[in-house]
């Protein structure tokens, strides 16, 4: 008898540690990591933008709900803005501005929100040369 009362306790004990570590398993998953992501609040990107190595000016006048900016570009006179978006991706904000005017044949910036350096980085896309360039803007104060 003694036997089998150690059988079933141990397996009791088993089956308690395995239902235990189940239950933290579960409460584990992806939900910590999410809830400690803060979602970045888009107004944050509106404003005067000045290119750090030019005198070029994004101006960021309204982000729209719908995923559209309202946005000026100035390299210094005005230069036709074709289309500009931002989105939320991970937590992190990002846009893009098409170029559409004469030597500026959709000419891109593409660009993300840095909060801890309150700067939008990325990339240029420079149609009439083909070529991409790596860009910082600050916020003009």
């Amino acid at each position: 008898m003694n036997k089998n009362k150690t059988i079933y306790i141990s397996a009791a004990a088993i089956i308690i540690l395995i239902v235990v570590l189940i239950i933290l398993f579960a409460n584990n998953t992806g939900d910590t990591v999410s809830s400690n992501r803060k979602v970045a609040d888009k107004n944050l990107l509106v404003g005067d933008w000045v290119r750090t190595d030019a005198g070029y000016l994004i101006k960021i006048s309204k982000v729209n709900d719908d995923g559209t900016l309202e946005a000026q570009y100035f390299n210094p006179n005005p230069i036709n803005v074709g289309n500009s978006n931002w989105e939320e991706s991970h937590g992190n904000l990002e846009i893009k501005v098409v170029l559409r005017d004469v030597n500026y044949p959709g000419s891109t910036y593409t660009l993300s929100y840095l909060p801890d350096r309150d700067i939008l980085a990325g990339d240029y896309f420079q149609a009439v040369q083909g070529a991409t360039f790596y860009v910082e803007f600050v916020r003009n104060k």
